[in-house]
């Protein structure tokens, strides 16, 4: 995966978590194009830049816990 391809599936990733509109991380993997391995990667990568990222299984979205 190419820097510039990465960085754009993390502001796309970042732009559905704070929609609250990212699905599941099956039907995330399917929106951004990548395995769900790859989705689990993503976020944890925001994780590490200091994102309080939670999942809410009820409405089943990740979102940004603040």
């Amino acid at each position: 995966m190419s820097f510039i391809s990465n960085f754009h599936r993390i502001e796309c990733l970042e732009q559905l978590i704070r929609l609250k509109a990212t699905g599941t991380p099956d039907q995330l993997a399917e929106r951004l194009g990548v395995s769900r391995r790859t989705v689990f990667n993503l976020i944890e990568n925001l994780r590490q830049m200091g994102k309080d990222i939670k999942y809410d299984p009820n409405r089943k979205t990740y979102y940004y816990d603040m």
